[in-house]
């Protein structure tokens, strides 16, 4: 149980299993249960010691669910709190697999408010107001966290808004995790809602922001035919960052020049497999965050 408090005012208190409906991947896609500090909705599991989520909204919590009665939150700890550097997640077992190297559209409800935190003597109210992201993993095991598979944009409004991930898993994957993450470098501590999850799979969706067109595959193998990460409609003076599966830092250039063949900082051949790029167009507020397979056979 965590040792936090939730700061807000009423609530409801309904325990009901939901069978998914849609997608028919969940079986609590709205994350209904007995509502809790440090209690998990049914069928979404804790990982480890330091993943306590809450099911709310609490007696004293007037903070409605997007969908249905209740709904999740996940904490990140930053380096003043307790247990420092932990951040809370949940694992569910899917009611039906993830394909191997295909694509699916997960849409969820997400929101981060300002008014949770925790009391201490020391400092009074310690608020959770740090940027955050929800990050997606895939797994075949109900006790790891797995593959990355995608991650959301930053989440800030405290009204619940509607955000689409593209999955492309590797292999057969039977559990989904999600996990709450800081969306910068900050140490400080921050909260995530989440609600109405559904999945579904989909033909190769295309990447398009507007004028920006970055493709989901490369196949860097001499033929001389599609050897390098071609971007469209990419400014100039734009920042790319391509990362592997472990989060090392494979490629970087603070001004592409869409010349990255699929080889790493120190010009070794990478093998095949799926990328992840946060790009940086000159111009844009936002970074464009994503993946990309790398294929060379």
């Amino acid at each position: 149980m965590r040792v936090y408090l939730t700061y807000g005012v009423i609530a409801g208190l309904v325990g009901c299993l939901c069978m998914a409906a849609s997608g028919q991947y969940f079986s609590n896609p709205s994350f209904e249960g007995e509502t809790g500090i440090g209690v998990s909705p049914p069928s979404w599991i804790p990982l480890d010691e330091f993943s306590t989520p809450d099911t709310e909204p609490l007696s004293c919590d007037p903070y409605p669910a997007s969908d249905g009665n209740t709904y999740l939150t996940l904490v990140i700890r930053g380096a003043d709190h307790l247990h420092p550097h932990t951040n809370e997640m949940v694992s569910t077992l899917l009611l039906q697999p993830l394909n191997a190297v295909s694509y699916y559209k997960l849409t969820v409800d997400l929101a981060s408010r300002d008014d949770v935190g925790h009391f201490s003597w020391e400092e009074g109210f310690v608020a959770y107001r740090a940027p955050v992201i929800l990050r997606v993993y895939g797994s075949n095991s109900g006790t790891t966290k797995g593959v990355l598979l995608s991650e959301s944009k930053t989440v800030t409004s405290s009204e619940w808004n509607h955000y689409s991930l593209i999955l492309y898993p590797q292999v057969v994957m039977d559990y989904l995790v999600l996990e709450v993450g800081s969306s910068d470098s900050s140490e400080g501590m921050g909260n995530l809602l989440v609600d109405l999850i559904t999945l579904e799979e989909i033909d190769e969706p295309p990447l398009d922001y507007g004028e920006l067109k970055v493709p989901n595959t490369f196949t860097p193998n001499g033929d001389g035919a599609n050897d390098q990460f071609m971007i469209r409609g990419l400014p100039e003076r734009s920042r790319l960052i391509v990362y592997d599966r472990l989060g090392r830092i494979v490629f970087e250039s603070l001004d592409y020049k869409q010349d990255w063949g699929g080889t790493d900082l120190e010009g070794k051949i990478l093998p095949s497999d799926t990328y992840w790029y946060h790009l940086f167009p000159s111009g844009m507020n936002e970074a464009v965050k994503g993946f990309v397979y790398l294929k060379r056979e």
